[in-house]
């Protein structure tokens, strides 16, 4: 027979651990000696040890119970166990190789292969300007909140990328549409880039319509954040001037 230190030695695991295994019913209280001790026999050695083992192989402590139940099968229960880990084992393959093409490529993130290729591409056209983050965060709130529609700013993107001529006109959109952050609702420059950005974007803003349409719910797309909290966050970054460029765009 053997006291629980002997056991706790002989099956690899701590004291703790196996008072643990008594309190929840995993195994049995032994006997004692008239001094109060445990002893433990080869049933409880052999016990331990196979809970230890189905523990190292991730089954909970409470699957642990039903599998060593006489009424479980043994066979079933390790099949089930064996399905669930293929399954973490093939979301780790994805997390992995995602990982991978991140750490090759230095994608942001938090932006699609697409995307994260098209922004590359500027980023070697245009010079580093906070403008870029700034459109890196409004393509990251419309795939979160209006994913159709971010698809359709995409194709935008993907066309611009296309014509240089459109590419450098959207750019100088973008840089005056960033100069107007200390400037006045009122400065004559407002309704001046209104009107062009309007233009520039006619081609594109009847299928960026239709996809928000599409997806937006009265209370925005379904399982997204909502279309009130997606503007809401997306006008507060904005200047004065800039909320009115918007409205203007706005029908």
């Amino acid at each position: 027979m053997l006291r629980i230190g002997e056991l706790a030695a002989l099956a690899g695991v701590t004291t703790r651990t196996i008072r643990h295994y008594h309190q929840v019913g995993l195994l049995a209280e032994p006997p004692r000696t008239a001094a109060g001790y445990r002893l433990y026999g080869m049933a409880d050695v052999v016990r331990l040890i196979r809970i230890r083992r189905l523990a190292a192989l991730g089954m909970s402590l409470p699957d642990i119970g039903r599998v060593l139940s006489p009424r479980q099968d043994l066979r079933e229960a390790l099949a089930d166990l064996d399905a669930d880990l293929a399954r973490e084992e093939e979301a780790v393959r994805r997390q992995r190789a995602m990982l991978a093409e991140l750490m090759h490529t230095g994608r942001d993130p938090a932006l699609t292969p697409e995307l994260g290729q098209i922004f590359a591409e500027l980023e070697q056209i245009f010079p580093a300007h906070p403008l870029l983050e700034r459109e890196r965060e409004t393509i990251t709130l419309l795939e979160a909140a209006a994913p159709e529609a971010a698809r359709a700013l995409t194709g935008v993107y993907r066309t611009s990328m296309g014509d240089e001529r459109l590419q450098r006109r959207m750019w100088d959109i973008g840089l005056r549409f960033e100069a107007l952050r200390g400037a006045s609702p009122d400065d004559p420059e407002v309704a001046a880039l209104a009107g062009e950005l309007a233009d520039a974007m006619r081609p594109f803003m009847d299928a960026v319509s239709a996809d928000v349409r599409a997806t937006a719910g009265p209370g925005g797309p379904a399982g997204t954040v909502s279309g009130e909290t997606l503007s809401a966050m997306m006008v507060d970054a904005l200047s004065p001037a800039q909320r009115r460029v918007v409205e203007l765009l706005t029908p």
